[in-house]
């Protein structure tokens, strides 16, 4: 039986790895072996306590920071090996699921818009807990 802080504190380190490795392979087994713990058992822990499983997690750190590229004038091939995605395929999927578009026609809407981020973001499906 975890006690809340043993909770809290393992669910804080696997959102620190989230956002520090989220360019690398990060998988459930890799963290449940970095925190010396079954990944069933944090997987579980971490949907409960966040309310999104590991993955869906590690998708919205990386797309957060694909906007942030996207914004700055990235190339959209080098954003989508920045943030990790080994398929320029699947970070489309996975952008157009969550911000109802591809990333050239946000990159457009943001030229159309001089440049300025869309004042209301894109999804409230990507909201990262803090």
């Amino acid at each position: 039986m975890l006690t809340p802080t043993l909770r809290h504190d393992l669910v804080t380190r696997m959102l620190q790895m989230i956002r520090t490795d989220y360019a690398e392979l990060v998988t459930l087994p890799k963290l449940a072996a970095a925190l010396d713990r079954p990944p069933a058992a944090l997987g579980s822990l971490f949907r409960r306590e966040v309310g999104m499983t590991a993955r869906e997690c590690l998708t919205r750190v990386r797309l957060a920071h694909a906007t942030e590229l996207i914004q700055s004038g990235v190339k959209i091939e080098a954003v989508a090996l920045i943030v990790g995605y080994r398929s320029k395929k699947n970070f489309y999927r996975q952008f157009r699921r969550h911000f109802q578009t591809t990333p050239k026609a946000y990159r457009r809407s943001l030229e159309m818009a001089g440049g300025v981020p869309p004042t209301q973001p894109p999804s409230p499906a990507l909201h990262i807990p803090a």
